[in-house]
């Protein structure tokens, strides 16, 4: 059902690519903090829009468990310079914005030290019941929820037969210098929950079709500890695909499908300055552009 999923959703045509971007403030937030940025956002064009704001252009403001700014690219394609400046520009200037209005200061780092008492800036019960399940699973969850900050590479997935091929890629990016995760942040996700995180599926040599590959990802999926029941998913007393839909979002492996687009998304890199990213990104489409 999950690789049909992806065969509906999968466009064809030119590749695309996108990006989502981390921030963390340089000191903690409150759920005030958030309430005066929530209602400064649309001075700076972003309105609201189901839980997240959304700017004319089309790129989507989302936040994380320690207030971290994230910011959601369009799809774009690799030759389109302009938009790609562009996305970086509105970037800079927002943050630019609530620095200057409100005096928080996002920073382009991967981790910040002693995070993981600060409070939890989301009350979904989601992020609640995460929250407590990072209490209990490894030693750092509570640091990699409110002290971590990353940047998420994603290239769509055109067509079902593109599905082995770049996750196998991506894995090997996920370890390579110039994309995997800091030794701080390494340390971190390797002590979150294993059952959601790391490099699972990755480590398969004998991955050698679409089907094999999805139905390890199911497989993993299914014995992660569901977060409102508190047991691996499987065991739930209710289980339905739209649920497991929504749980394979709870799930943070360094590579994982992303059913949106759908697209395939390299999750190790670190936050840097916007000035920097513009190499990496040209760089991650020279290496997937054939695949």
């Amino acid at each position: 059902m999950f690789l049909e999923v992806l065969r509906k959703r999968a466009p064809g045509g030119p590749r695309s690519y996108g990006f989502e971007y981390e921030f963390i403030s340089r000191t903690p937030l409150s759920l005030d903090h958030m309430e005066e940025i929530y209602r400064f956002l649309p001075s700076c064009g972003f309105d609201p829009d189901e839980g997240s704001f959304v700017s004319p252009s089309g790129m989507y403001i989302t936040f994380e468990p320690g207030g971290q700014i994230e910011y959601h690219s369009t799809p774009m394609f690799g030759w389109d310079k302009i938009g790609f400046r562009g996305a970086l520009s509105e970037i800079d200037d927002t943050n630019e914005a609530i620095l200057k209005r409100l005096g928080i200061e996002y920073l382009s780092v991967g981790y910040i030290p002693g995070r993981g008492d600060a409070p939890l800036c989301l009350t979904t019960e989601r992020y609640r019941n995460l929250h407590a399940r990072m209490a209990r699973s490894g030693t750092r969850g509570r640091e990699m929820m409110k002290g971590t900050a990353s940047i998420h590479l994603h290239v769509v997935i055109g067509s079902i037969r593109e599905v082995r091929p770049l996750f196998q890629e991506l894995c090997e990016l996920s370890v390579s210098d110039e994309f995997r995760m800091s030794p701080d942040r390494r340390d971190i996700w390797d002590n979150t929950d294993p059952t959601r995180c790391g490099q699972a599926v990755c480590g398969h040599e004998d991955l050698q079709s679409a089907e094999q590959l999805v139905r390890e990802m199911v497989r993993f999926a299914l014995d992660a500890v569901d977060l409102w029941e508190g047991m691996p998913f499987r065991k739930r007393r209710e289980i339905t695909f739209d649920k497991f839909l929504y749980h394979m979002t709870t799930i943070f492996t360094d590579v994982r499908i992303n059913c949106k687009g759908p697209t395939m998304e390299l999750r190790t890199l670190d936050s840097v300055p916007t000035s920097y990213f513009e190499e990496k990104w040209k760089r991650f489409i020279s290496i997937v552009q054939d695949v």
